[in-house]
């Protein structure tokens, strides 16, 4: 393995640190939304990349940063391990079948289909 990386490898390493930062502070702020800031920013930093290799880093990014977010926010007493349990479970099993349909679906669709959540969320939030 080569760890001597390129100039520009180097800044396409600090950019994907300073995202990645700034998703957990995103992330710590709102208790959400890491995994939205890291697909954006490596889908934009990681050009030399497949589009579902960035998405994939974001979200095993995506979980160390939700767990400590689940410790702190769960440390404040207003944390009901029945109803996470009953949320979780399911919530887990649509992460496997959508799993299973992003493997197989094509880029180009996966990305509108991303573009159209945000924009969703987005519209939601402010209504």
């Amino acid at each position: 393995m080569n760890f001597i990386a390129s100039r520009s490898e180097k800044w396409l390493l600090w950019g994907a640190v300073a995202g990645s930062v700034f998703a957990g502070v995103v992330n710590g702020l709102l208790g959400t939304g890491a995994g939205i800031v890291l697909t954006f920013i490596f889908a934009k930093i990681c050009a030399d990349y497949s589009p579902k290799d960035c998405f994939v880093s974001a979200m095993a990014a995506v979980i160390p940063i939700s767990v400590f977010s689940l410790f702190t926010y769960g440390g404040t007493g207003e944390f009901d391990i029945i109803y996470m349990i009953s949320v979780v479970i399911p919530a887990a099993l649509g992460g496997l079948l959508g799993a299973y349909i992003g493997a197989r679906a094509r880029a180009e669709h996966l990305r509108r289909i991303f573009a159209l959540l945000v924009i969703w969320a987005g519209v939601k939030m402010i209504m």
